[in-house]
This record gives C-alpha cells, structure tokens and sequence, in this order.
C-alpha cells in the first residue's frame, strides 16, 4: 500500500514537472554549446562537465519516471573508445544505456537526423557532441561512421549505435546492418555488445508500480579478437549474443508475466507495420530529395 501511495505521488510530480525539467535541461546545453562557439574556447563547458550533467539528469529522469535500472556485467564496462551495440526497442533505450554506462564510460551516439528536431532531447544529443545519419544516404552514413570512430578513438569515449538501425516496437530483433562493424575493425576499437531489457512494459510511465529494466553488459570484443574476422562473421556473432539473452529474458518470466509480455508484444507488432510504412515513406522522400539535388547541379 505504501509503494502504491508513493507512486501515486510520483506520477503527479512526473506529470507536472519533470518533462518540463527534462526540456529545460535541453535548453542549458544548448545554451552553453552556443556560448562554447560564440567564445572560440571548448573549455567554458567541456565535454567532463556537460557528461556529469547529462548524467545527472537522465538518472534522475529514469527514477520519477518510476523505472528502476538493474545493471548486469558492470564490471565488463571498458575504459576508453568502445564501439557501444545494443538492441533497439524503445525511445528511452539511450537513457537506460547512460543510467547503466555513463558512471564508468563517457558516451556520444550516432542517431538519425530526426533527433535534432526535438525540443525535448536535441540538447542531449548535442551536449553529447552526437553524430546524425541520414538513412537515405549511404556516403554521408559511411563519412558519418568514419568521423565518429576518429572522435571515439582521439577523445576516449564510447559512442552508442544500434546496428538495427531503427526500434523493433515488439522486442523481436531485426537484422543488423553489418556495415557499421567495419568502422571499429579498421579503427581497431573494442566492442561492446549490449542488452536491453524489459523496455515494452516500462512504457507504461503511468502505473501505481516501479517497472524495472534490465542492462546486460557482456563481455567486450577486444581488437585482436574481431579485427581479422569477416565483418559479416562478426556482425553475426553479437546478434547472436544479443539474440540468445533476449530468448534467455523470455524463457524465464513466469506465466503471468508471459502472457503479459505477450499481450503487450501482439500490439506492438501492430505499431511495428505502421512504423515501418512511415519510415519508407521518409526514406523515399529523401531519396527524391536528393535526386533533384543533383538534378539541379
């Protein structure tokens, strides 16, 4: 009864204030990214500084959020450039990777150009000093890829990439883009492999009960251990390391919590198609885009 009452205060809070508090923290990187330009000089907010307060922020998030965070394999977290590669089911996926990561590896991401957009999270990614794709086109994604991996590897940092390329809404995994595995094999970066879990029933932002996510860190792929494999032989295997903990996660819920998870999935899938429509749509626009681009050159 307790736990229901202090929640039920939570959620009033979390309504009230705290995507508020989220979007103003948006607006102080923002601000303090544009004063960096404005002066020439990096060092009136670094990078140590704008991290410990994205940090705080999103760990504070997560917590009014009523989503507990439940790390396994902290100790796997390496120092330095790493090659970050989770699942992708949820938006929130980046602020249980940085709740789970952030406290050992400082963290920059590769996300599509959409993001910038945001009123509620641009700032975030720029503060990050992110990196954005344009899935429509594969140069400016290779010249992207390059230029993360050179940033990684000079400043020791880790960068995040989904190599699903976009959220699977039901959890099940999509196929990797094996491409992206090239760039940490000839940079010679290490690899994380990374699982998210529990994402479809934290959603519900909402309920009189704390949901948990589970963050499973695996153990990192070291240079000298993917560099002369086949990049398809090694975008393989961690789909495979990835794939085996979520049918792991499945196989141990209880029938209760199975016919949830389920219930919850079969109307993802829905959502899924939906999703999938869109995004070919906006795929096909940029591709039309840059066509006449050219065109008019």
């Amino acid at each position: 009864m307790i736990e229901y009452i202090k929640n039920f205060f939570r959620i009033i809070w979390f309504s009230l204030f705290e995507v508020h508090s989220l979007k103003r923290g948006s607006k102080k990187l923002k601000k303090w990214i544009k004063k960096n330009k404005k002066e020439q000089d990096p060092n009136l907010h670094p990078f140590s500084k704008r991290w410990k307060y994205i940090y705080k922020k999103i760990r504070q998030f997560n917590k009014r959020a009523g989503i507990k965070i439940k790390v396994i394999g902290e100790e796997n977290i390496p120092s330095g450039a790493t090659w970050v590669t989770p699942n992708h089911t949820s938006n929130l996926d980046g602020f249980y990777l940085i709740h789970a990561l952030g406290s050992k590896l400082e963290l920059t991401s590769v996300a599509r150009d959409g993001v910038k957009k945001s009123r509620l999270t641009s700032g975030y990614f720029l503060g990050s000093d992110s990196f954005y794709l344009n899935r429509a086109n594969i140069r400016d994604s290779f010249t992207v890829l390059t230029q993360t991996a050179q940033y990684i590897k000079k400043n020791n940092r880790g960068v995040i990439i989904f190599p699903e390329g976009t959220r699977s809404l039901s959890t099940d995994l999509l196929d990797f883009k094996c491409g992206n595995f090239k760039f940490p094999q000839k940079y010679a970066i290490p690899i994380l492999p990374v699982t998210v879990l529990g994402t479809l029933q934290a959603k519900h932002f909402f309920s009189l009960k704390y949901r948990e996510v589970t963050v499973v860190i695996h153990k990192v792929i070291k240079p000298i251990q993917h560099i002369k494999l086949p990049t398809d032989i090694l975008c393989k295997n961690i789909r495979n390391i990835i794939k085996d903990e979520l049918d792991k996660y499945q196989k141990n819920l209880s029938a209760k919590e199975l016919k949830h998870f389920l219930k919850l999935k079969e109307k993802s899938k829905k959502k899924q198609y939906k999703k999938n429509l869109k995004l070919n749509k906006e795929i096909q626009k940029s591709l039309e885009e840059n066509i006449e681009g050219k065109d008019d050159k």
